[in-house]
C-alpha cells in the first residue's frame, strides 16, 4: 500500500457533511408540507364558520345542535323579538316551523303568518265580524295537514282555517260544526265554493250555496262551551278547555275524527272530564292541556294558581303550583311539552316561565326564566309559548306588543 496519503480512499469530511444535509433537507421539507396542511385545514374551518355566521346573520334560523337539547340542564338564552304586533296572546308554529302564527287581541283581532324572522306573510280573521265581536284567544295547528284551529270565547266557537288563513268551518259546541248544521238544512253534503258563517250574537247562520242566494237560518246553539284553550298532543288528538259558567273542563277530541276530511259529519269528543271549582279535580277557567309521554295530562288551571295532572283515562292524580318556592304558580296560562317531558309554564302575573321536568313520577323544577320589564328579555303579561325542534321558544309577550324568542 502506498505511504501517498493521496491514493487513500477513505470517506471525505466534506462528504458527510454533505449527506446530514441533504437529510436535513428532507426533514424541513416534511415539516414544511405538514405546516401547509395545518394551515389550509385552518382556513377551511375558518371559511366554514364565517359562511355558517354570514348565513345566521343574513337569515335568522335554527343552527345545528351542537348539544342535544335532551342534555341540556340550563336556562335559554334570549335571541330577538318580533314586534308591530297588537297584544299577541296565542302562538303556533306551522309543522315544518318555517311560518309563526300569531293571535292578536289589539287592533282589528286578526291572526298573522310571519315568518321565523318576523316578515309579514299575511293575515287572516273570521269571516263577517267587525273586532268588537271577536274574542280571538289561543291557536293550535294540526301537524299533519297543516289547519289551524283558533279559539273565540266572544263567539264561543272554534274556527277552522287551512294553513294559508282560508276559512273552513266553525265548531260551534262539543257536538257541533257550522258545515254539519248546513249539510243537515241541504239534506246532503255541502259543496264546495259555499260560503258561510255564524254570528253567537244574533243566533243566525248564513250560508250561499254556488250560483244561489244567501240563506239566514236562525241556529241558536245555546251555552255548550266557551273555549279557551286549544293543543294537539303527539298522537294528533286535539284538547280544548271549556270554561262555561258551570262546566270548567277538558273536552278531547280523537285523532282519527281530527284527521277526517268529513270530521264535521261526526264531530263528538272522545273523552270530557272536569268539573268547576277549586277543590282538587276542579278547574276555575282551564287554559291549555297538554300531554306527555306516558299520556298523562297536564292542565293550567289558571284562577286556582296550578297545574293539575290527570291520567290517561281522564281521572285526577295530583296537582302542583300552590303555596311559595321553585313550584309556586300566579296565573299560569300557555303551556308546552317537549319530546322529554320537560313542561313549560307561562306566568302571565309572574311574569316568567318555569321549566318542569315530569318524566318521572313526581314533577321535579328545573328553571325558571323572564321577569317583569320591557327589555329584551323581560315580559309584561306573557301569555302562550310553543317550541320548535331546533330548541327555539316563541313566546306571546301580549303587553309588550311582541313576540319572544328564546333558544338553548
Amino acid at each position: 500500500m502506498s505511504d501517498d496519503p493521496e491514493l487513500e480512499t477513505p470517506d471525505s469530511p466534506d462528504d458527510e457533511d454533505r449527506e446530514l444535509t441533504l437529510d436535513e433537507q428532507r426533514e424541513e421539507d416534511d415539516s414544511r408540507k405538514r405546516l401547509l396542511l395545518l394551515i389550509l385545514l385552518l382556513l377551511a374551518l375558518c371559511c366554514g364558520l364565517l359562511i355558517v355566521a354570514t348565513r345566521f346573520l343574513v337569515k335568522p334560523a335554527p343552527l345545528p345542535e351542537i348539544i342535544p337539547i335532551a342534555n341540556v340542564s340550563y336556562p335559554p338564552h334570549y335571541l330577538f323579538s318580533i314586534y308591530n304586533l297588537a297584544e299577541p296572546v296565542g302562538v303556533a308554529l306551522s309543522p315544518d316551523g318555517s311560518k309563526i302564527y300569531v293571535v292578536e287581541v289589539g287592533g282589528q283581532r286578526k291572526i298573522k303568518i310571519l315568518t321565523r324572522k318576523g316578515d309579514l306573510i299575511s293575515s287572516f280573521e273570521p269571516p263577517h265580524l267587525s273586532a268588537s265581536e271577536k274574542g280571538l284567544s289561543y291557536i293550535a295547528v294540526n301537524p299533519v295537514d297543516g289547519r289551524v284551529f283558533v279559539t273565540d270565547r266572544t263567539q264561543g266557537v272554534i274556527y277552522v282555517f287551512d294553513a294559508d288563513g282560508k276559512y273552513l268551518d266553525s265548531i260551534l259546541s262539543p257536538d257541533q260544526t257550522l258545515k254539519g248544521f248546513i249539510a243537515k238544512q241541504i239534506n246532503g253534503d255541502v259543496p264546495d265554493g259555499t260560503r258561510f258563517f255564524y254570528s253567537f250574537m244574533a243566533r243566525k247562520a248564513l250560508y250561499v250555496l254556488p250560483g244561489q242566494l244567501e240563506k239566514l237560518v236562525d241556529l241558536n246553539t245555546g251555552d255548550k262551551w266557551a273555549p279557551i284553550g286549544v293543543r294537539f298532543d303527539q298522537s294528533g288528538n286535539l284538547l280544548v278547555t271549556d270554561a262555561l259558567a258551570d262546566t270548567h273542563r277538558v273536552q278531547i277530541f280523537s285523532s282519527s275524527l281530527i284527521g277526517s276530511p268529513d270530521y264535521w259529519k261526526k264531530w263528538l269528543p272522545s273523552q270530557v272530564f272536569g268539573a268547576r271549582g277549586n277543590e282538587n279535580g276542579q278547574f276555575l277557567y282551564p287554559n291549555v292541556a297538554v300531554v306527555d309521554s306516558r299520556g298523562r295530562i297536564y292542565v293550567s288551571d289558571g284562577n286556582n294558581s296550578r297545574v293539575s295532572v290527570w291520567g290517561s283515562d281522564g281521572q285526577y292524580l295530583n296537582q302542583f303550583g300552590v303555596g311559595t318556592g321553585d313550584f309556586s304558580l300566579n296565573l299560569p296560562r300557555g303551556m308546552w311539552m317537549d319530546e322529554k317531558d320537560r313542561l313549560y309554564v307561562v306566568d302571565a302575573v309572574g311574569q316568567f316561565v318555569k321549566v318542569f321536568d315530569v318524566s318521572g313520577s313526581e314533577p321535579h323544577f328545573m328553571y325558571s326564566f323572564g321577569d317583569f320589564g320591557i327589555d329584551d328579555g323581560l315580559f309584561n303579561y306573557p301569555t302562550d309559548i310553543v317550541m320548535d325542534k331546533t330548541g327555539w321558544l316563541f313566546i306571546a309577550d301580549r303587553e309588550n306588543n311582541r313576540i319572544q324568542i328564546w333558544s338553548y
